[in-house]
């Protein structure tokens, strides 16, 4: 049960009658209750609607779940390029925030609980459709998951294959990040996507 009104200060009996101490108890309560209301308005937990630092603060504070920063090379890095060709090093590694809406998605994929907790097939499928068609981590109402094949191999290999064209830039962030280890996927399973 969420708390309306700040429990207040008081002051003591012997000091009631210090006009400058009743007027600093009574400041601190209303900014206390000004907090106290913001907070209970603010809907904190929901962080399909919140964006910027806000939403940062919430998935690292709340969920757990700081925004995942993608690395992608630009240049010469080390075992990229022929010995004697280009000096060690002069390349860099360009780094990427998510934006908020696949931040949401992911934060999405760590968290919905709709599918129950025993990892299937169509658990994982389902999970996969929703970040493609989640947007900013919204839990759309889908039907069947057709469109993406589960390919099992040996040595607990795990292939999810994604026919998905008409949403293809979340495809490949998909990929991306199941590929990088950045969505949790079973820890039993070396589990990697592409898309078709």
């Amino acid at each position: 049960m969420m708390r309306v009104d700040v429990i207040g200060q008081y002051l003591y009996q012997q000091y009631q009658d210090d006009l400058d101490l009743r007027a600093f108890v009574a400041a601190f309560n209303s900014l206390a209750q000004g907090y106290v209301d913001w907070a209970n308005t603010a809907n904190l937990p929901i962080y399909t609607a919140l964006s910027g630092n806000l939403l940062d603060w919430v998935g690292a504070g709340i969920y757990g779940l700081r925004r995942p920063v993608t690395g992608f090379p630009s240049g010469a890095i080390y075992n990229a390029f022929d010995y004697n060709t280009e000096t060690y090093g002069s390349g860099s590694i360009l780094s990427v925030l998510a934006t908020d809406d696949v931040y949401k998605r992911i934060l999405t994929w760590k968290h919905y609980a709709g599918d129950g907790v025993y990892v299937n097939i169509n658990w994982l499928k389902r999970r996969v459709k929703r970040f493609i068609l989640g947007i900013n981590g919204t839990a759309p109402d889908f039907g069947e998951t057709s469109e993406i094949s589960v390919i099992i191999g040996a040595a607990n290999e795990i292939e999810i294959v994604v026919d998905y064209p008409a949403d293809a830039a979340s495809v490949e962030l998909l990929v991306q990040y199941i590929n990088s280890g950045v969505l949790d996927t079973p820890y039993q399973y070396n589990i990697t996507a592409r898309a078709a």
